[in-house]
């Protein structure tokens, strides 16, 4: 599978997707992945930053709130026709391209200071090309940051243990290594939006979404054979306030839904 599949993906899930982050069902995004994302975020007024994977350009717009003169990409069109319809409605001076994260060569070496990725490069059919270019547009002493789903707990074969009221007490996960052959249906992933209503979940499309199964170990070995020096790892989980304003995602206090890499590209001699 190369990005024309996974743009065709993300083109289809587009429509429903933006539908429901617009309706606040992102729950573990709101809840749990951006608050840490954006609390481990270093101090980024002022600076170019460039976001990898930007979606409809939720994460965007949030860095350009923050003081940052950003630019968004991603390989889905009908992500990034979103993404310019919110800048048209309320200008913040970004940028938006439809560019894959694993050709950027549209952008000059050392062309901008940070760069960010909010749940995306698990989705990258080319991880490790990604990562390359991403340095190679860094200024040295620039930073990446990025959330990804847990690669401990996402795995080709996974399910939800429950107690006898339904809550969710463990996960049971399997073929992390890759060992063994994936089925049609662990390379696709289909689900929605567990905090949508009935109502929205009968009437939606599940979104199908590739899946690209790495270690933990290829993760942070790539980004350090990049070049990059791991300044933090955090993997978020909810408050004890967040799990009992949105039960939804007390799951994440039991294991690792997310993790979240911050690496630095050694500054120039």
């Amino acid at each position: 599978m190369d990005d024309r599949d996974v743009a065709k993906y993300w083109d289809e899930n587009a429509p429903d997707w933006i539908k429901g982050v617009q309706a606040g069902y992102d729950v573990y995004r709101d809840y749990v992945n951006n608050p840490a994302f954006f609390g481990m975020l270093p101090d980024i007024a002022g600076l170019r930053v460039l976001d990898v994977g930007c979606g409809e350009g939720q994460s965007t717009r949030r860095a350009a709130d923050l003081g940052a003169t950003v630019v968004g990409i991603d390989i889905s069109k009908e992500m990034i026709e979103a993404a310019r319809r919110h800048e048209r409605d309320r200008p913040r001076s970004i940028e938006y391209h439809t560019v894959s994260g694993n050709d950027m060569s549209m952008f000059a070496d050392e062309s901008f200071d940070a760069a960010i990725s909010a749940m995306a490069m698990m989705d990258m059919a080319d991880y490790a090309g990604c990562v390359r270019e991403i340095i190679r547009v860094l200024k040295g002493g620039g930073f990446f940051q990025f959330s990804i789903l847990h690669p401990c707990t996402t795995t080709p074969v996974r399910r939800l243990l429950r107690d006898k009221q339904g809550r969710i007490t463990a996960i049971a996960v399997s073929n992390y290594f890759g060992l063994q052959p994936t089925l049609p249906e662990q390379e696709i992933e289909e689900w929605f939006f567990s905090s949508a209503p009935p109502e929205v979940k009968a009437a939606a499309r599940p979104f199908r979404v590739p899946r690209f199964y790495r270690t933990l170990g290829e993760y942070f070995n790539t980004l350090a054979e990049a070049g990059f020096v791991i300044e933090r790892l955090c993997e978020p989980y909810a408050s004890e306030e967040a799990a009992k304003k949105c039960p939804a995602v007390a799951d994440t206090r039991i294991a690792p839904y997310f993790l979240i890499f911050r690496g630095k590209k050694p500054a120039s001699d």
